[in-house]
């Protein structure tokens, strides 16, 4: 989305709020700063900073003073919105407040240097005030107290917006008494955000600490190391521990302060370890046993290498102990596995010792059941029928061996036969590439003797004088027209015209075409339906979906052919059709004698 363009402020509208300030009422006053701040953020950049000199220069910042120094925020227009917008609005004023070399007197700086520094004082109190404000509502709802908070925050970011443009104003903002008394604060979500301004100065102007003097940097510490020691915030204790730390790397010699002023502070601090910040803790702790930041860091580099070496040391144990423990392991496993050999063939060979003695239980119970059967037979038949029995018996004994014998035999042969099969088809099979292999030869002879003449095989002079003849003759017969250049584009235009109209007509014949073969298959369907519909009498519901869903014949056709393809793929291999051609093998050259193709006795 294209960005809006801005619209055209010029004086006049800064000089028109202007008057109506000056004219308006207290409950007027508000709305109409408020205006004035929307009207300086619509402004161009080519004149935002001209605009914002005239409204110092109209002296319309000693108005938004006095509003946010005298008024109840509880009932002004906006509220708390209204006091962080007024607040923007003096900090964007201040920021351009900076003087030219060339056009601005030492007067003018001064006065510039004056109006900055009594506009940050002015948002230290309007801090110290909205900070009021939320301890009061601390037991109130939890939304106006957000809204009191979003606007300290609002203010504290345009101090720190406002000592971004004025470096020096963060010496002059560390060592007022409004900033020591927004540091004592105890809550979370003011202390942290007052806290970090520190952070903030130190990166604007880097040895801001070194220029504060002994009894402010006293306060300081003296408010950090209090909340670190009595909070119970986790918050608030690792926010302390990040400022001092970064206190000291702007000022080393306040590690020394910490060493000889704060007595016992490590046991103090020490309850933090492991609740988030252990590397910064553990850095703090190192600068108070150490008493410098430079010796605090050689402490450290000379745990760290303890560490190392610990933790090398334990590793190369562990490292030992783990392949003795793996040595063991293995010969305790080769063990085990031996023992378990041993018993499992132990127990195989009991088992099968059983089981052959219980199959010799039961050959005998057989053998012992059988004779009582025969036994039992031989009694129910009559004496006079005990020769006609027993020649039976020798008769059914005799066709079981012929036929174990028949089967043995045949068995045999069966291999024979098939040895003989299989060679008779590798022979007819080697043939058949030989004669292929010799035709491939003979026809790229042919090709190449065809090639290497000089004239084509059949031609001699007399077929040639012929042939020229008959050409001159149809030469003579069809004399060709010569047509001129206009005739030939015409012919082509001609051409153009009916191939164009081939194609624009070819779509609908082919969608006829397409049509017509749909109905033909569709009537031809209709047919066989008929064709294979019962009669009356014998007619069934699924017979008449037959002939009432134009889908249901169309698929009752596929499903008839692919069951008809399933049974033929059912069928031998040797009864599918083959689409090898083998009857003219043996007749592609006679060189080869020709085997006969062994009997179905096979």
């Amino acid at each position: 989305m294209a960005e809006k363009p801005k619209k055209t402020i010029d004086n006049t509208v800064i000089l028109r709020i202007a008057a109506e300030i000056v004219d308006a009422g207290d409950e007027e006053v508000v709305p109409l700063i408020l205006q004035l701040e929307e009207t300086l953020n619509d402004a161009p950049s080519n004149a935002a900073q001209k605009l914002r000199l005239d409204v110092f220069q109209l002296g319309l910042l000693d108005i938004c003073y006095s509003t946010l120094l005298n008024s109840d925020y509880t009932v002004i227009h906006g509220t708390w919105s209204s006091v962080g917008k007024i607040s923007q609005l003096i900090c964007d004023v201040c920021s351009v407040l900076q003087p030219s070399g060339k056009t601005d007197g030492q007067d003018k700086a001064n006065d510039y240097d004056q109006s900055v520094l009594y506009a940050a004082d002015v948002l230290l109190r309007v801090s110290n005030k909205l900070h009021q404000y939320a301890l009061q509502m601390k037991n109130q709802s939890l939304q106006t107290r957000a809204e009191v908070v979003r606007a300290f925050r609002t203010v504290l970011d345009g101090i720190i917006w406002l000592a971004t443009a004025h470096p020096w104003l963060g010496l002059f903002i560390l060592q007022t008494k409004n900033y020591i008394a927004l540091l004592m604060s105890s809550e979370s979500d003011t202390s942290t955000m007052v806290m970090s301004m520190i952070t903030n100065f130190i990166s604007i102007r880097p040895g801001i600490i070194q220029e504060l003097q002994e009894d402010d940097v006293n306060n300081i510490m003296d408010e950090l190391i209090y909340k670190i020691t009595a909070t119970n915030e986790i918050v608030i204790a690792s926010t302390v521990t990040r400022s001092v730390l970064t206190i000291i790397g702007d000022n080393p010699k306040i590690s020394l302060l910490l060493y000889e002023r704060y007595k016992g502070l490590k046991q103090l601090i020490s309850r933090w370890i492991g609740k988030g910040f252990d590397t910064e803790l553990k850095q703090f702790i190192y600068i108070l046993d150490s008493g410098s930041a430079k010796s605090a860091q050689e402490y450290r580099i000379n745990h760290a290498a303890t560490v190392i070496q610990a933790a090398f040391k334990g590793y190369k144990e562990r490292k030992m102990l783990k392949s003795a423990h793996r040595a063991m392991s293995k010969v305790q496993q080769k063990l085990r596995q031996q023992l378990q050999r041993k018993v499992a063939k132990r127990i195989k060979d009991k088992e099968l010792q059983i089981s052959k003695q219980e199959l010799d239980i039961k050959r005998r119970r057989d053998v012992l059941k059988s004779k009582e059967k025969q036994f039992q037979a031989l009694n129910a038949i009559p004496a006079q029928k005990m020769d006609q029995y027993f020649a039976k018996s020798e008769e059914l004994a005799a066709r079981k061996i012929q036929a174990g014998w028949r089967g043995l035999i045949a068995r045999r042969k069966f291999q024979e036969q098939r040895d003989h099969l299989r060679q008779w088809r590798a022979a007819r099979l080697i043939q058949r590439c030989a004669r292929k292999f010799l035709q491939r030869l003979h026809s790229r002879q042919a090709k190449l003797q065809a090639e290497q003449s000089l004239m084509p095989p059949g031609l001699d002079d007399q077929r040639r004088a012929e042939l020229m003849g008959i050409v001159e003759k149809f030469k003579k017969e069809n004399v060709c027209a010569e047509k001129s250049q206009d005739e030939v584009e015409d012919l082509l235009y001609d051409i153009d015209d009916i191939l164009m109209h081939y194609w624009s007509c070819l779509p609908n014949w082919r969608r006829k075409q397409q049509e017509m073969e749909a109905m033909i298959a569709r009537i031809q369907t209709d047919i066989d339906l008929l064709e294979s519909a019962p009669s009356l009498k014998e007619v069934q519901r699924e017979d008449l979906d037959k002939f009432t869903c134009y889908s249901q014949p169309i698929a009752l056709k596929a499903h008839e052919e692919v069951m008809a393809r399933l049974k033929l793929l059912e069928e031998p291999k040797w009864k599918l059709p083959s689409d090898e051609s083998e009857s003219d093998d043996d007749d592609l050259f006679p060189e080869f004698p020709k085997l006969e193709k062994p009997s179905k006795n096979f």
